[in-house]
């Protein structure tokens, strides 16, 4: 969650930067404001994932299922998420001011370690709880176009 937040952080830095304002650009203006609503929504998520972490090893049983299956909900919100960024990030990187490209690259980073995170996590929870994702290939497979 920290990582998907930092990128988006950067990215939003650079459109922000790109965004020329005698001219109105209204893909980077849009682009903008979905990525703010994305980073709003995941934002959040950095505290309670800790909180569902501290809770799945501190309980057992009916309890500690009920706290997987809510991390796992919470891994695939900030995996689509990423998704998401990936492909608005496609659609402006062009409009991207070549002075600030750095850190848009670096943001779209970040925004891929965050699914590796999730991917990982995800792989983790089926090995150890049993508890299988059926979007873990989906999201494997947004990884490698991402490379």
């Amino acid at each position: 969650c920290l990582f998907f937040c930092t990128g988006v952080s950067l990215i939003e830095k650079a459109i922000i930067f790109s965004i020329n304002p005698k001219i109105k650009e209204k893909k980077l203006n849009k682009v903008l404001r979905e990525i703010k609503k994305l980073s709003k929504n995941i934002y959040p998520c950095i505290d309670q994932d800790g909180y569902l972490f501290n809770k799945i090893m501190s309980s057992s049983g009916k309890k500690r299922i009920e706290f997987i299956e809510q991390n796992i909900s919470l891994v695939v919100l900030v995996a689509k998420s990423c998704g998401k960024v990936f492909s608005l990030a496609k659609a402006i990187e062009s409009g991207i001011k070549k002075s600030i490209i750095s850190d848009f690259y670096i943001g779209v980073k970040a925004i891929r370690l965050a699914l590796f995170g999730c991917v990982l996590n995800l792989e983790a929870n089926a090995k150890m709880f049993g508890e299988k994702s059926e979007y873990t290939e989906y999201f494997k497979k947004l990884l490698k176009e991402w490379q």
